[in-house]
C-alpha cells in the first residue's frame, strides 16, 4: 500500500515510482473480527487495511466505517478528555514545512496543530502538504517542476495551514465529536480551553476503544490509557475483567464498567506511578473511585475490595429504601 506519509517520504515526488514508495501492510481476511482490524490499525498508525483471500485483493477496510458502526450501536459515556492524546506535538507559525514533514515522518502523525504564543493558530496536516507537493495548475505539463524552494518544502507553515481547526472542549461526549468530524469532514478535532491545546482526538483514539473493548462479559467494559508495556496491558485487561464478572454475580444490575489508567513517570529512574479511576454504571446511580499507587495488580485488587464494598452498601440502602 501507499499512503499519505509514505507519500511524504518521496525526495523528488515528481520523478518518484510507486513501488519505491509502496509498503508491506498487514492483511486481513473476510473472517477477520472488527476488533482486529482495529487493533491492526492502531498498532501500525494506519486508517485503511487490505482484505485478502486466496490472495486476491477482495477489498478494503477503512476506520471511518468501523468508527460509524460504533456510534450505530451506541458510543460509551465517555468525554473527550478520557479519549485524547494529551500535549500533542506542536509547531510554530514560522517553523518550515520540512520540519513539519520530518515530524510526520518520524512520529507516524498526520495532524500537527499550529500555535503562536501558546495559543491556537491553526492545525497542519499531511494531506495539506502533499497537495502542496503537487501544485501543477492545468496549463503546466505533468513533467515539468514545480520551483525548488516549494518542492523542498522551504517555507513557514502558515501559508499552508487551515486557520479555523475543528475544536471541542474537554468534556464534550465522543460521540457529539465525532459527527462534527464527519460533517466538516476531518480526521481530527482539537481539545481546548481558552484557546490552549490540552489534546487531540484522531480516528485512532476512537479505534482505541475497540480494542480496549473486552467484549467476553455480559456487561460492556471499557479500559482507557493502558500501559505501553504489553505485559503491563494485559494485566490490566485481565484484572478489571475478572472484578467485573465477581462483581456481577452480587450485582446483576451493573450495566457498563469503565477503568481509566493514567501513567506517571517520576525521579532520575523514570519509575512509573498509576492512577487508576474506575466508573461502574448501575439503573440508578454511576459509582466512581479512584486508586493510586506502583503496582497495578495491587492497585487493581484494593479496587476490587472497595468497589464490593461500596456496591454493598448501596444495596442495603436501597433495600432499607423499599421496605420503608
Amino acid at each position: 500500500m501507499i499512503t499519505t506519509r509514505d507519500i511524504l517520504k518521496a525526495t523528488n515526488i515528481t520523478i518518484a515510482k510507486a513501488k519505491s514508495l509502496a509498503i508491506f501492510v498487514p492483511k486481513l481476511s473476510p473472517r477477520d473480527t472488527i476488533s482486529e482490524a482495529s487493533r491492526l490499525m492502531v498498532e501500525n498508525h494506519m486508517r485503511v487495511l487490505p482484505i485478502v483471500e486466496h490472495n486476491s485483493l477482495i477489498g478494503v477496510i477503512q476506520a471511518l466505517s468501523i468508527i460509524k458502526l460504533m456510534r450505530e450501536q451506541g458510543f460509551p459515556k465517555i468525554k473527550a478528555k478520557d479519549i485524547m492524546t494529551r500535549n500533542p506535538i506542536t509547531l510554530s507559525s514560522n517553523d518550515l514545512t520540512l520540519k513539519a514533514r520530518k515530524l510526520m515522518i518520524q512520529k507516524k502523525i498526520d495532524h500537527l496543530p499550529v500555535i503562536i504564543e501558546n495559543k491556537l493558530h491553526g492545525i497542519l496536516t499531511s494531506n495539506q502538504i502533499v497537495y502542496n507537493m503537487f501544485q501543477i495548475t492545468e496549463t503546466i505539463d505533468r513533467s515539468e517542476l514545480i520551483s525548488e524552494k516549494q518542492r523542498k518544502l522551504r517555507f513557514p507553515v502558515k501559508h499552508l495551514i487551515d486557520t479555523n481547526p475543528l475544536t471541542c472542549a474537554n468534556n464534550e461526549n465522543i460521540s457529539t465529536i465525532l459527527d462534527e468530524m464527519i460533517k466538516q469532514k476531518t480526521t481530527y478535532a482539537l481539545v481546548t480551553l481558552w484557546k490552549e491545546i490540552h489534546g487531540i482526538i484522531t480516528y485512532r483514539e476512537y479505534m482505541k476503544l475497540i480494542t480496549e473493548h473486552i467484549g467476553k462479559n455480559d456487561v460492556p467494559i471499557y479500559i482507557i490509557g493502558l500501559p505501553n508495556d504489553p505485559f503491563e496491558a494485559e494485566m490490566a485487561k485481565t484484572k478489571f475483567s475478572k472484578i467485573i464478572k465477581l462483581l456481577r454475580k452480587s450485582f446483576p444490575f451493573i450495566e457498563e464498567a469503565k477503568v481509566v489508567i493514567k501513567t506517571f513517570s517520576e525521579g532520575a529512574k523514570k519509575t512509573r506511578r498509576y492512577e487508576v479511576s474506575v466508573s461502574i454504571i448501575t439503573p440508578k446511580k454511576t459509582f466512581a473511585y479512584s486508586e493510586k499507587g506502583w503496582e497495578l495488580p495491587k492497585i487493581f485488587n484494593n479496587l476490587s475490595s472497595k468497589l464490593k464494598k461500596m456496591l454493598t452498601i448501596q444495596r442495603r440502602k436501597d433495600n432499607l429504601r423499599d421496605y420503608d
